[in-house]
């Protein structure tokens, strides 16, 4: 926590951030959301502001990258994390304005312990992109596939859209391979992380991605980073279920739970999988560990420059 450096909230819309600054010397400012208008902003502000905001789809990304670009620190925060900080702080209503004020505050006196904004580089934030919209895809097929089983009438019709979408999704895998191979360490990398157990071609670029970009100091980090740190919930005598955080992107998350169950169907982690079971785990809490074991295997694999070592899985080793 940081009082004497300038901190700033910005609620984010399509045309325009309303900007607020927590020391309270400056007054509410109006700026359009475009390159012009955001630099001669930036000019304004003293080296080494802290400027925090929520992530809201692609409306945040162009002032952040100008604002890490000019020098300062920037926070992309949970808009679930901001909504309840905005609710602790007894506001009598909520507007754009009131909004921004509590990101500056939340700047101000919460972000000790937050990582701050990493802009992706183009080809990341391509491949990141083709990730996510390769799921809106997969989830779609699906969804298709689902409600008209049953219905004779549609079938030859629902095949051919069926093949449409296998077509789509051939296209945007060899989109994702031809863009990772532009990047000798990514593509060397990704290579790498596809040796272990469970993770495939998909959850490969994607990991490689997130560890070319951030460079983690733990295997816990990470793990938290992709919302799968359980959450204690104790009081007293009193020891109820944890659950996961879920913070960051669910699709990453998604990608590594279906690691771990694809890895429990080997030689090397099914015995894992069987003792969780039998110490009254359910199947999804299970996954859930099997998941964070990935995690960290796949961080000291991307770490160290060398190979999966499925012969030391399940034997007791120090945290990296």
């Amino acid at each position: 926590m940081n009082h004497e450096t300038l901190s700033v909230g910005i609620d984010v819309s399509r045309d325009e951030l309303v900007i607020a600054y927590a020391d309270d010397r400056r007054s509410i400012e109006h700026v359009a959301n475009t390159a012009a208008a955001i630099q001669r902003w930036l000019k304004s502000l003293p080296a080494g502001t802290r400027i925090g905001l929520e992530a809201t789809g692609a409306y945040h990304r162009r002032v952040a990258d100008l604002a890490v670009a000019a020098g300062h620190v920037v926070y992309v925060l949970n808009p679930r994390e901001v909504a309840h900080y905005l609710q602790s702080l007894r506001s009598r209503g909520k507007t754009d304005v009131l909004d921004a004020c509590g990101i500056a505050r939340f700047v101000r006196n919460e972000t000790a312990h937050c990582h701050s904004y990493v802009p992706p580089t183009a080809l990341q934030r391509d491949i990141t992109t083709l990730v996510q919209r390769r799921h809106q895809v997969m989830k779609n097929r699906t969804a298709l596939r689902l409600s008209f089983s049953g219905i004779g009438d549609c079938t030859k019709a629902v095949k051919r859209l069926l093949v449409a979408f296998d077509e789509l999704l051939a296209d945007i895998d060899a989109r994702l391979q031809a863009l990772v191979s532009q990047d000798e360490q990514l593509a060397t990398g990704r290579a790498r992380l596809a040796t272990i157990s469970g993770i495939g071609p998909l959850i490969s670029t994607s990991l490689a991605v997130r560890l070319s970009r951030i460079d983690y100091a733990t295997s816990d980090a990470l793990v938290a980073a992709l919302g799968l740190d359980p959450r204690p919930k104790e009081s007293g005598q009193f020891k109820g279920r944890r659950h996961l955080s879920k913070r960051g992107n669910p699709e990453e998350r998604r990608l590594i739970c279906m690691a771990a169950m694809c890895a429990s169907r080997t030689t090397v982690w099914r015995p894992i999988l069987d003792k969780l079971l039998a110490k009254g785990h359910p199947k999804t809490a299970a996954y859930c560990i099997i998941a964070r074991k990935l995690l960290r295997i796949a961080l000291a694999v991307w770490k160290s420059g060398g190979n999966y070592q499925p012969q030391l899985v399940g034997q007791t080793r120090q945290r990296s």
